[in-house]
């Protein structure tokens, strides 16, 4: 008996999960600059008209890629929200030592990625921010708001506070590295980590 019509090969989400896969590595590698629907497929090893056929198009291409770098991302927020077990500085010292670490792996690219395709793509910004974005700076208000609550910072707006803490050290790692500020303007990050904790803690100081 021949397959229904509109029913999918058995292979389906198999050989999807794979270019899945492959897309999401491109991404981080391409670091921000915004490749073609050919050289996505080219980088897959397909032709651009087999992306059509698993993912619509290049916004469904990238929102795809994105959901599965979004996996690795929920697994950094839930041990960002261990660090409550820490006193406040160690917690974010650590945190954020972490993000400028990770930085040059994954990290780095998937941030690049998110800002370039949601430049030109206000749908795929708005993914880009509400998958990968908002729930990292939903982990540190959490860690904000149970330090308020333990008395060891006055934190009135959780969220100001969370982008105040999070905002110059992630423009710091795109100025050191998708930017290439390391060739004019090196930075020491450990050193920066600590002075901005320094002026932090003492904005936020019970």
């Amino acid at each position: 008996m021949g397959r229904i019509s509109g029913a999918r090969n058995r292979d389906h989400e198999e050989t999807r999960s794979r270019l899945v896969q492959s897309l999401a590595r491109q991404m981080l590698v391409a670091g921000g600059t915004h490749p073609s629907m050919r050289a996505l497929a080219d980088g897959a090893g397909v032709d651009p008209g087999t992306l059509r056929h698993y993912f619509g198009d290049r916004r469904g291409v990238v929102q795809a890629a994105f959901e599965h770098l979004m996996k690795f991302g929920q697994e950094r927020q839930a041990w960002a929200k261990s660090l409550a077990e820490q006193p406040a500085r160690p917690a974010f010292k650590h945190l954020l030592e972490q993000i400028a670490t990770a930085w040059t792996g994954a990290l780095g690219g998937m941030h690049a990625a998110g800002f370039a395709e949601g430049m030109s793509d206000s749908e795929l910004g708005q993914f880009y921010i509400s998958s990968i974005f908002e729930p990292t700076l939903n982990a540190l208000e959490e860690l904000l708001i149970i330090f308020h609550a333990r008395g060891e910072l006055s934190v009135p707006d959780a969220r100001v506070a969370a982008l105040a803490l999070l905002s110059p050290v992630l423009m710091a790692l795109f100025h050191q590295h998708q930017l290439h500020g390391r060739r004019c303007r090196p930075l020491d990050l450990a050193v920066f980590i600590e002075k901005h904790l320094d002026g932090f803690m003492k904005g936020y100081a019970k």
